[in-house]
């Protein structure tokens, strides 16, 4: 097995763990019985309809008398219609026993119960199943990409986060690798050590210092889409969350963005010498117009988002920009506002226009 080693801060040598590979993946996907995995966990399982799905009752809430657990054999997926959780093998190990992706996909090569895995050999790989993905040794921009790096790896193993995209119409995986997509699916924590030891400690600080980890001990993005915003060098300057169930405890919020000013500018690259830009009200609107191929898009930080950073580079660049933001109230009132701005600097401004009340993505 070979290890990837960076010279890190004062030139102490970083360990950084290698991706595990989607053919490794897709082989142990391939090869666990996902309803011999549920039933391994003691859950009773019926026939539900024609197809061959099976239903049982959910373990991860109370009282469900209902049986709102189905799987679907076919397609190796377990989706509960009562708590709205979800997701494949690799979901069902890190929510029943509490562990990390990398520790699921451990747990599935050796067997979990009664399910198997697929004996073919695997590919050599570096990573550790139970390594923490982060070290002190690693500057405070080391340990931001080394998250999104965490994050990046457990959306793609996440039948739950893919399936959130995929009902958005965003499962473009040039997209998902281009901006590097995350989910954080609360197993980070599982792998940094306890907080009662020096460098589990001194982790959770530098975390919460740079906005990645809160008071509560918790993951500021949990549960969220991640997107990483990058600045011209490529470090991580922000991050935007989206939690991608929406059952939320009343006032919690669904977009997140890490602590401290709004920096950076997404997909700068693509703005970068455009004469025509459009200009989104968020990541995900902007989002579906780069999957969809114009890729001379980016996004405000919301209504009033639209930050220093974002008109210097469009002053810089284009003589037009069209306005794509939502088609309500709010977004009406953004739009004139940011028109207002951009006019008296020379620049071109158009509104896109939705059917009333929607948004980029909905449309």
């Amino acid at each position: 097995n070979r290890k990837k080693v960076l010279t890190g801060f004062r030139g102490k040598e970083v360990s950084v763990m290698a991706r595990i590979a989607d053919e490794q993946i897709e082989r142990i996907r391939r090869g666990v019985s996902i309803g011999e995995l549920v039933r391994s966990a003691g859950i009773e399982l019926r026939r539900h309809g024609t197809n061959g799905d099976r239903a049982g009752r959910c373990p991860f809430h109370e009282d469900d008398e209902t049986a709102s657990l189905v799987i679907s054999e076919a397609k190796g997926l377990w989706h509960c219609f009562g708590c709205g959780r979800a997701g494949n093998a690799f979901q069902w190990v890190m929510e029943t026993r509490g562990v990390g992706f990398r520790e699921a996909v451990a747990e599935l090569m050796t067997g979990l119960g009664t399910a198997q895995a697929d004996s073919s050999p695997a590919p050599s790989s570096s990573f550790s199943p139970s390594s923490c993905p982060l070290d002190v040794g690693m500057t405070d921009g080391e340990l931001a990409r080394a998250v999104v790096d965490y994050y990046h790896e457990s959306l793609k193993g996440s039948g739950e986060a893919l399936g959130y995209l995929e009902r958005r119409g965003l499962r473009d995986d040039e997209l998902i690798e281009r901006f590097r997509l995350g989910y954080a699916d609360r197993s980070l924590g599982t792998l940094i050590p306890e907080k009662n030891r020096v460098a589990g400690a001194e982790l959770r600080r530098r975390l919460q210092a740079v906005g990645l980890w809160r008071e509560s001990g918790h993951e500021h993005m949990n549960g969220s889409l991640v997107v990483p915003i990058t600045g011209e060098d490529g470090s991580v300057v922000q991050m935007y969350g989206r939690k991608i169930n929406d059952n939320l405890r009343a006032g919690t919020p669904k977009h997140l963005y890490l602590p401290g000013p709004l920096a950076g500018v997404w997909n700068r690259e693509g703005l970068t010498g455009a004469r025509e830009i459009i200009v989104c009200e968020s990541l995900i609107d902007a989002m579906t117009f780069w999957a969809a191929g114009y890729r001379n898009v980016t996004a405000a930080y919301g209504v009033e988002g639209f930050t220093t950073a974002h008109f210097e580079l469009v002053r810089a660049s284009a003589g037009r920009v069209l306005v794509a933001y939502d088609a309500d109230a709010a977004g009406d009132r953004a739009a004139e506002a940011l028109a207002a701005k951009l006019l008296p600097a020379g620049i071109e401004c158009y509104r896109v226009r939705f059917p009333r009340g929607m948004d980029a993505n909905e449309y």
